[in-house]
């Protein structure tokens, strides 16, 4: 499987075309917006990727900007003729937080991620049954709501199937791992496909254990993507009741680069931690008894 761009990356991607279109052209906002018979509003939404521009709109703004090199506008066309699709992710939009979705649209196109988890395993190493065993968790034990939810991941993890998948970097809380999350059964089979994933040669998984005391990462979890795009600037999500993502501050990408490298060190190697994972599932509990609260509750 080859990585096809969200539309929401095409957008961004257009968007960062015609700014420097424009500026290479000299020209102002209001200036091009005058000329082209347009509210300024309009071409603001469309240099800001919120909206997305017609064929002939863009042959126009292209034209007017002087831009006649036939293989950049063929290029430019297809570039918005992909950007007016749908995201996947617009129809699970009552399942994202606003910042979480916009972070999805933007994952599969990276050519790195590096992720720090202090509570849970990431969606995209986790199971069907770990999944479902956090959505009950949530309070979103409907099945509805669960489905969605583990569609999400799913879709997600194609990821990994890829010809060419992208380098991923994960330092994981030993808290993540201790909390038995749909029951010790669950959690058992969670932990293998940790070591599954960890054999993998695109994924390093590194445990930071208990025993490393405080450390950076406990000011929160976060996520940082990296393209090969020149288009597409790196990218940091800070998790969270009020999830964000973060595209244009570069001082504060670079800290948690920084803070990533940092965590990194403090860790577990790749092999301590696989081996630290066969001590864990070692004392795991084997009953499959949810230990899960809500599900106690329900019963």
């Amino acid at each position: 499987m080859t990585a096809v761009q969200d539309p929401t990356v095409q957008r961004r991607r257009l968007r960062d075309e015609l700014r420097r279109a424009r500026d290479a052209a000299g020209l102002r906002q209001a200036d091009v917006a005058h000329a082209m018979d347009w509210s300024p509003s309009k071409l603001i939404r469309i240099e800001r990727g919120d909206v997305s521009v017609s064929t002939n709109d863009l042959k126009a703004l292209l034209s007017h900007y002087g831009v006649k090199d036939r293989v950049r506008v063929n290029g430019l066309l297809e570039l918005a003729r992909a950007a007016r699709g749908a995201s996947f992710y617009d129809q699970y939009a009552d399942q994202l937080l606003p910042g979480f979705k916009e972070y999805l649209a933007y994952e599969a196109s990276a050519s790195v991620t590096r992720q720090y988890q202090s509570m849970l395993i990431p969606g995209l190493l986790q199971t069907e049954e770990y999944a479902r065993g956090l959505f009950a968790g949530y309070g979103r034990a409907d099945p509805e709501a669960a489905d969605k939810g583990w569609a999400v991941r799913q879709h997600r993890q194609e990821v990994h199937e890829r010809e060419t998948p992208p380098e991923m970097l994960f330092v994981l809380d030993e808290a993540a791992l201790r909390r038995h999350v749909g029951g010790g059964h669950a959690m058992r089979k969670q932990l293998q496909r940790l070591k599954e994933y960890a054999a993998e040669p695109h994924i390093t998984i590194q445990i930071m254990p208990f025993t490393r005391g405080a450390h950076p990462g406990m000011q929160g979890s976060f996520m940082l993507l990296e393209f090969t795009d020149p288009n597409l600037a790196d990218l940091l999500h800070l998790e969270g009741l009020n999830s964000t993502t973060i595209r244009d501050d570069t001082d504060q990408i670079a800290r948690y680069l920084d803070r990533f490298a940092q965590l990194q060190m403090l860790a577990l190697s790749p092999d301590e931690s696989v081996d630290f994972l066969d001590v864990l599932m070692e004392e795991m509990p084997s009953s499959a008894i949810s230990t899960n609260a809500a599900e106690k509750e329900a019963s």
